[in-house]
This record gives C-alpha cells, sequence and structure tokens, in this order.
C-alpha cells in the first residue's frame, strides 16, 4: 500500500511543479471547473481535480489522481510516457529513473512514520526536521545516489539514529583554516569531546607513533571516510598526513539537510557540517573549499550589521556565525583548473553556532519551510500555531511578513546582502505560538553580494573575503528572496493554509503586498533592488535544468533557467479559484 501511496504522491508532485515549470503545459487543460486531464497520447490520459494556485501551479488533490487505462500509478511508466514532453534523452530518463527510486525508498520511510501536526507541535526544531519532505520544487528531492539502504537507516534524517563521528589526524600544515579571533581552533574542534576522550585520542597518537601537537583532530562522516577519504587520501594516509584514531566523541543528529549534525548531549553546542559526497537534489554534497578561509569573517560581518540596524533589531533578526572552518583538497586534484567540483570537496568541515544559543527563554524555532506541513488528515502546522496564538490569520501572516520577510529585503536593499532563503536557513523564532524573529544561517555559497554594494557594505569586508564571494546584478540577486523564499517557501506555506483553513492566497499575498508596500515608502533602496511590487517576475525552474543537462561531471554546481514571466501575486486583485 505505501508503495502505491508513494507513487501516487510522486507524479502528483511531477504534474504539479512540471505545470509550473511549463513542461507540460500543453499536455494539461481543464475539462470542467477543479477536473483536469493530462493528455499524452490517444490512449493515455490522466485525471485529476485541482485548483491553480495564484502562482500558476496546480494543487492536485492526490486521491482523485486516476488513469484513463485504469492501470496502477508507477511513476517509473509516468516518467518514460511524459519523456516526449520533459525531453530527457535515454541516457538522463535511465539515471532519473535511478533518482527516482532512491526517493521513493524514503518516501516509504517517511510515509510510514507521518504524524499529526498536533504530535509535530511538541517536538523541538531538530525533532521536526525528521518529518519533513525536503525540497518542495524539486521532484525527485531524496535521490542520495551513492547511499545504500543500510547507509539510509544509519544516517538519513528521517531515521533519526544518531551516531559518533570518526575522529583523524591531519597534518596541521596541510589544512586550509579559518576560526573567529576569539576562539581557539584545537579548543573548537575538541569541544564535544570529553577530557577522558582527549587523552585516549593521544594515547592514539602515541601507539601511531605521530606527534599530537603537529596534528588537527578533526570528525569525519562515517561514511564520507570509508567511501571517499580512504580512496582519494591513500597517499597521504600511507606516508601519515593523515591518521584514523578512533569513532570518540557525543552522539550526533542530522538535519534534513544532510550535512549539518546537531549535538544529543548538549544543544547548546556547536552543529558541525561535514562532506558527504552524494548526489542529494542538485549537486554533489561536498564542502566548497572557496569560503571556507573567509567563513567567520562572512559571519561576523553579517553579525555586526544585525546588532546595529534598528529595522533589525526590532524584527529580532539573528544569526548563527560559523566559528570555524577548515578545509583540504587531495593534492592530485589540487592543479586540475577545471576538474568536477566534486573532487575538490571531499574533506573539511565547518562548525556553525546551535540555534538553540539565540533563543529567549520564552522562545522557539523551527525552519520555515516545516511550516506547509500536512498531515493526512490536511491539518497544516501553521494554521495549528495560529489557532493556539490565539490571533487572526491577518494578524499572525503580518507578524511573520514583518519578522522574516522585511529583514531579509531590508539586507538586500539597504546594505546589498542576499540570503538564498530558502525553508532550510531561515528559522522562524516564536513566542507563546507568534513570530518573534528570525535566524539565518549557511553564508557559504548561500550568501551573495549585489555588485551595486553600498559603501557602507563594502567597507565592512576585507579585501581577501570580497575576492571570494559571489556577486550579482541587482535584477538577479533580488530572487534570492522571491524565489528562495516566495515561490519556495511561501508558495507552500499559502497553499497549505488554504486547504487547512480555507484562507485564500489572494489575501495571503494582499497582505504581504501591503508590509512591502509599507517598508518600500519608508526606505528608498541604498543597492538599487528592484521592487517587490513590480508587474512580473521571472520563472526560474530548477528541474527542467536536470532534463536538459542530464547527470554528467561539471566544474560547477548547475544553475537554474528561465522560464516565462509569472505575473506579481502581490499585485493579483482577483482570487484565481473562488
Amino acid at each position: 500500500m505505501s508503495w502505491e501511496i508513494v507513487n501516487r504522491n510522486l507524479i502528483v508532485k511531477a504534474i504539479s511543479e512540471l505545470y509550473f515549470e511549463e513542461v507540460f503545459t500543453d499536455g494539461i487543460r481543464e475539462v470542467e471547473e477543479g477536473s483536469y486531464i493530462l493528455e499524452l497520447n490517444e490512449n493515455i490520459t490522466y485525471h485529476f481535480k485541482a485548483f491553480k494556485s495564484i502562482w500558476c501551479d496546480l494543487v492536485i488533490n492526490a486521491d482523485s489522481l486516476k488513469r484513463s487505462d485504469g492501470l496502477e500509478l508507477d511513476a517509473a511508466r509516468f516518467f518514460i510516457e511524459t519523456q516526449h514532453l520533459t525531453r530527457m534523452g535515454d541516457i538522463t530518463l535511465a539515471n532519473f529513473l535511478e533518482e527516482m527510486l532512491h526517493t521513493l525508498y524514503s518516501d516509504q520511510v517517511l510515509l510510514q512514520n507521518s504524524i499529526s501536526v498536533d504530535e509535530m507541535y511538541q517536538l523541538d526544531s531538530l525533532e521536526i526536521e525528521a518529518y519533513l519532505n525536503g525540497h518542495p520544487k524539486l521532484i525527485l528531492n531524496k535521490g542520495r545516489i551513492g547511499w545504500s539502504p543500510s547507509d539510509l537507516q544509519a544516517f538519513s534524517p528521517e531515521n533519526s539514529n544518531a551516531f559518533r563521528f570518526f575522529r583523524v589526524a591531519i597534518k596541521k600544515n596541510l589544512l586550509t583554516i579559518n576560526c573567529q579571533e576569539n576562539k581557539s581552533i584545537d579548543e573548537v574542534v575538541s569541544a564535544d569531546l570529553s577530557d577522558k576522550e582527549i587523552e585516549a585520542l593521544k594515547e592514539a597518537c602515541i601507539d601511531k607513533k605521530i606527534d599530537f601537537d603537529s596534528y588537527y583532530i578533526v570528525p569525519v562522516h562515517p561514511w564520507q571516510w570509508e567511501n571517499k577519504i580512504r580512496i582519494f587520501f591513500q597517499n597521504d594516509i600511507n606516508s601519515g598526513n593523515i591518521v584514523f584514531l578512533s569513532s570518540s566523541g557525543d552522539l550526533y543528529r542530522p538535519h534534513i539537510s544532510i550535512r549539518t549534525f546537531s549535538n544529543c548531549r548538549n544543544r547548546q553546542l556547536y552543529d558541525v557540517k561535514l562532506p558527504i559526497s552524494i548526489l542529494n537534489t542538485s549537486c554533489v554534497r561536498g564542502i566548497p573549499a572557496h569560503y571556507i578561509s573567509v567563513a567567520s569573517e562572512i559571519s561576523e560581518v553579517v553579525e555586526s550589521i544585525l546588532k546595529q540596524d534598528q529595522v533589525l533589531l526590532e524584527a529580532n533578526t539573528d544569526c548563527l556565525k560559523d566559528v570555524a572552518a577548515f578545509s583540504y583538497i587531495a593534492p592530485e586534484y589540487c592543479d586540475i583548473k577545471d576538474a568536477p567540483y566534486r573532487y575538490k570537496e571531499f574533506l573539511g568541515a565547518i562548525w556553525r553556532e546551535s540555534s538553540l544559543t539565540k533563543l529567549k527563554e520564552n522562545e522557539k524555532c523551527l525552519m520555515t519551510g516545516s511550516l506547509s506541513y500536512l498531515d493526512k488528515k490536511g491539518n497544516s502546522l501553521i494554521g495549528l500555531l495560529i489557532e493556539k496564538s490565539l490571533l487572526s490569520i491577518e494578524q499572525w501572516l503580518e507578524k511573520y511578513f514583518r519578522k522574516v520577510v522585511i529583514p531579509l529585503y531590508h539586507l538586500q536593499s539597504q546594505y546589498g546582502i542576499g540570503l538564498v532563503a530558502h525553508g532550510q536557513n531561515t528559522l522562524l523564532k516564536i513566542e507563546r505560538d507568534i513570530p518573534s524573529g528570525l535566524i539565518i544561517k549557511d553564508f557559504q555559497g548561500d550568501l551573495r553580494l549585489n555588485k551595486d554594494l553600498p559603501s557602507k557594505t563594502r567597507r565592512l569586508f576585507s579585501a581577501g573575503a570580497l575576492s571570494k564571494m559571489d556577486f550579482l546584478s541587482s535584477e538577479h540577486i533580488i530572487y534570492d528572496l522571491i524565489t528562495g523564499h516566495f515561490v519556495s517557501v511561501l508558495r507552500f506555506i499559502s497553499q497549505a493554509l488554504f486547504i487547512s483553513h480555507r484562507y485564500k492566497e489572494v489575501y495571503f499575498y494582499h497582505l504581504l503586498g501591503s508590509v512591502i508596500s509599507d517598508y518600500e515608502n519608508k526606505y528608498p533602496t541604498q543597492s538599487n533592488v528592484p521592487s517587490l511590487l513590480t508587474p512580473k517576475f521571472h520563472r526560474v525552474l530548477l528541474n527542467k535544468v536536470r532534463f536538459k543537462i542530464g547527470y554528467q561531471d561539471s566544474t560547477q554546481r548547475p544553475k537554474p533557467q528561465l522560464g516565462n514571466p509569472l505575473m506579481n501575486p502581490l499585485l493579483v486583485k482577483n482570487n484565481p479559484y473562488g
């Protein structure tokens, strides 16, 4: 039964997102109000009930989906049947089906573990992540190519298993190291080790005939050690530059992002981000060395802005600073300029502040992406929070927009700093179930600067940091907010709120537009970013990229494509679905 359901759900998601990405536009038509068909040929038609969202995607009633020939719903068959629309070549399609099968395997685990929103409400932020479905826009959001079922059981977030990192000694002179000025790298990397464990590691170094003080003792993910490091760093291992010591330290549990881990014994301790070189969603999940040398500086600059800007202070905006980081690229790959990016991201780590260190006594936080969670009865997490807050829907949403959207926009408009503000790296603070603030994180690659960077921001960064960072034009960087948060987070929140509370999207976005209009009138842009109340938005496509580029290696991570423009929902006055 679970196999049938996950296949159905995946097809539903594919139809919805590929309609949004204009892949299925010509094949889908409304036959009567609320009833649609996807006609693939004269013999095969998919029938379903749906409403068209204000964002021009189809929100489908999964139980209504049926094939005209009565065959069971099979996702592999569906993608083979729609190959003429997706235009995937046979090689790409075959790889796509492999990633699909991996996704379906994990989808079954999630389905069996599903909980009600009332049960989810009782959990903390890390526990909630184990029940979330992953990237809402990408059809195959749990591909994890490279992991076996036993790997998934041991390390995937939905299985919620805790484990210890391996501890590996690496010669200090080999590593690119970065650490906050007021911190010691040795103290940071050993923060989760007891005195007894540190002594045991020193004894292990003696046994291995290496000098403890000449090495950094760093954590490595067990899978990464067994599957990548032991192979790609054989020369260093054989020469004693890299020495395996033990499995030790506190137990950790993974976040939904797979690479980030929280300490189970003391949640106040640093989160640790480690490379796990598996293909998941859009890319292989290593840690780029590019940003390591300036990781703490970027964090310090962001925090300094948050602590002195009145708008951000009033919004209670915080960030999780990157406290320390290291990277090491295998020498064989250092000089291959255009080698695929994954070969240069096998070994490294980032230590980041825990979100719990940013919360007041009565506050808690959760990923903004979790608000759109719907349980089997169609109840939404955001709806439950609103009910418990005793605020009206409008009052609660206005607080969210002022505490989350406005700070993100303010950083862009006044400082030229764009964060790809998706549902994982934006954490909503809530107090008594009411939005009370925002925490932002993950500044390696998800934080970019405007080419029209205000001088007040430029002065905050060193020349070295600026040389490492990505710059985008004003009209492009604004999509870190529009696509990152509006399309990939708010789109699903507003749909969930309509499903659970019949709150119309047009009211949702009219309110958001009013909040933004009020902000723009008070704070003219200092970095030349376009108004968020422009008539049209670019339609940014993610799934279509995979169809086009396939699965071959590339020097850089894949980049999105653009489709036909979208009418700005913040300006839509008529409700699109009654």
